[in-house]
């Protein structure tokens, strides 16, 4: 299995509009298009080539970016993460320590005048 994670999403973008645009790459095993914020999704692929398949085909169309999700680990599952979440990063600017909701290139400049 392979996630990928779609980011710069209109926020009337709907699951079924995902999975039809996905699909034809291969088959999928879940769709999950964020609401609270909006403009993101994650597309999970049975087969990791077809997600890279994706990746390169629809990274640019409609202005999304489309990357393989930074937590997917292809096969495996589970087995070799530990609890503290170390290779955890944001989303949005690839950093660690810290997640989409609260990255401040998603926030702004937090009002520091510092931009």
């Amino acid at each position: 299995m392979s996630r990928v994670y779609v980011r710069n999403l209109d926020p009337r973008v709907m699951e079924r509009d995902l999975e039809d645009e996905f699909r034809i790459f291969g088959v999928l095993r879940s769709v999950w298009v964020a609401r609270r914020p909006p403009g993101y999704a994650f597309i999970e692929f049975d087969d990791r080539r077809d997600a890279m398949d994706a990746i390169r085909e629809l990274d640019g169309k409609n202005g999304w970016r489309v990357e393989l999700s930074h937590n997917s680990k292809g096969v495996g599952g589970r087995g070799g993460r530990r609890g503290g979440g170390e290779d955890l990063k944001c989303y949005e600017c690839g950093e660690p320590g810290h997640f989409v909701r609260e990255c401040r290139s998603r926030i702004g400049s937090w009002g520091d005048g510092n931009g």
